[in-house]
């Protein structure tokens, strides 16, 4: 645990500012009625060095940069990127990437987090090589342990990473499959990359890295139809879909940002209400007259 922490706070300094988030920090809830009943209320985090802008007010967070109508204080031909004004509208949330292997997640969550600016880039699968002995892979963990085990080991990462805020994760392409790493993903917002399977076989054709393409004569497209079967269901809880074609990553990213800006506006964060009874804490001196 010491050495996966370690790891963790080693690749989160690498793209921190010094913000410190305060111990009663909580990540906002988006009211969405679609999602499973698994979603829970976050306790408080420590002091955690992550993020980079300031905490701003209800009423000075922003609109949906995409729709607004141009605001008076934009300079004439300045146009803001839409992915910056993202991190302010998430108020901390992390954004989860799930999707099929190939499907693009290290790529885009790595750009959408440097266009983010104040969101830090996390590569689960990156986190498990890193924690494995000497130089063993990914591949060579399923080859000696199955899959089984890999999947024990990735929802612990999982379980590690989402106590952070203000990340942008990469997850494995098989996170999605257990039932409890779902009680993680949704305390964020999870986004399905969705690739054509022509797309993801293209890119995978010289790839000998992916454990769950290797062996028999199966061809490597009938084998990711096979995998997609069984997770499609369960990529399409996700929070928001990207449907992807040949586009570049910067194009999946607004395509991605543009999206998320409208879950936001169609499911705004829970508002924090005081209990009545905690509001008057002097007994009958405070008893209305």
């Amino acid at each position: 645990m010491l050495k996966f922490t370690t790891i963790l706070v080693s690749l989160l300094a690498t793209h921190t500012s010094g913000f410190v988030i305060h111990p009663s920090f909580v990540r906002p809830t988006f009211t969405t009625a679609s999602r499973p009943a698994v979603r829970s209320t976050v306790s408080p985090l420590q002091p955690l060095h992550v993020g980079g802008f300031d905490y701003q007010p209800d009423d000075e967070i922003p609109s949906n940069p995409i729709t607004a109508e141009k605001a008076d204080d934009i300079e004439e031909g300045f146009t803001p990127d839409p992915a910056r004004l993202l991190s302010p509208r998430l108020g901390g949330t992390n954004l989860y990437l799930v999707g099929l292997m190939g499907s693009g997640k290290s790529a885009v969550g790595r750009e959408l987090a440097l266009r983010m600016g104040s969101y830090t880039f996390i590569d689960t699968d990156e986190v498990i090589t890193n924690l494995l002995p000497g130089d063993a892979t990914i591949s060579d963990f399923f080859e000696s342990e199955g899959e089984e085990e890999f999947r024990k080991i990735e929802s612990q990462v999982l379980a590690g990473v989402h106590g952070y805020v203000r990340c942008v994760v990469s997850t494995g392409g098989g996170i999605v499959c257990l039932p409890q790493n779902w009680s993680k993903l949704q305390t964020g917002i999870v986004v399905f990359l969705d690739p054509s399977l022509d797309v993801i076989a293209d890119r995978l054709k010289n790839d000998d890295s992916r454990p769950l393409l290797q062996g028999d004569d199966e061809s490597p497209k009938s084998k990711l139809e096979g995998i997609m079967n069984k997770r499609r269901k369960m990529y399409e809880q996700a929070d928001v879909v990207v449907k992807i074609g040949e586009e570049g990553v910067e194009q999946v990213v607004d395509v991605l940002v543009r999206e998320t800006h409208k879950f936001i506006d169609e499911n705004p964060p829970k508002q924090y209400q005081q209990p009545e009874d905690s509001a008057d804490v002097g007994g009958d001196n405070g008893a209305k007259q």
